[in-house]
């Protein structure tokens, strides 16, 4: 089932509803294509796919301005110790593709949440991204 909402003035949410089985691969990567092509045909803005297959497909919220005060968001969350423990907390699965979890990382580095993450995690995380 396809639901359409608008959001705002000049926004829109797709969601892609299924019962019973998860479907396969095939079928996700043949309704997020079709979806792509329709946000492309209507001259929208994507915002964010998710699961996100893609870099672009992340949505990457705007950086506060350095002369707001920051967001606590994030500020006592306890990251664990291995980089491949944090995919879940950041909302992505162990198998999500290398360039959203680079997007994602970039972005949970960014929070008040990543100067108290275990010194390993920080190198680990710092490999990662230094293999892209």
């Amino acid at each position: 089932m396809l639901d359409v909402a608008g959001v705002g003035e000049s926004g829109w949410v797709f969601t892609l509803f299924r019962t019973g089985r998860q479907p396969s691969s095939a079928t996700v990567e043949a309704h997020r294509a079709a979806f792509r092509d329709a946000v492309d045909r209507l001259g929208l803005t994507l915002v964010e796919i998710t699961p996100a297959a893609t870099a672009d497909e992340v949505l990457v919220p705007v950086a506060e301005p350095a002369d707001q005060p920051r967001s606590a968001l994030g500020a006592h969350w306890a990251l664990p110790g291995e980089l491949d423990r944090v995919w879940v907390h950041i909302g992505l699965r162990q198998d999500a593709p290398r360039e959203v979890k680079e997007v994602k990382l970039r972005e949970l580095m960014r929070t008040p949440a990543w100067s108290a993450a275990p010194g390993d995690v920080q190198r680990q995380a710092d490999v990662f991204l230094a293999d892209d």
